[in-house]
């Protein structure tokens, strides 16, 4: 997992349309699991929380249980 990522690459990487990733940002934003850095014009970067952090060592270790 990577610190922070551009819009444009994970559009590249994760293959969704763009309703479905901007949905999911705009979810993830939401409950403060990522957030974002602007970085000048039309320079935005999303990071992951420490809370989102935590939200998916969790996941990772429930899906470790079954």
């Amino acid at each position: 997992m990577r610190k922070e990522e551009n819009y444009a690459f994970m559009y590249k990487e994760i293959g969704l349309s763009h309703e479905t990733l901007q949905t999911a940002l705009r979810f993830l934003l939401r409950a403060k699991l990522i957030k974002r850095v602007d970085r000048g014009h039309k320079k935005s970067y999303y990071e992951i929380t420490e809370k989102g952090r935590r939200y998916f060592l969790l996941m990772k270790e429930l899906r470790e249980l079954s």
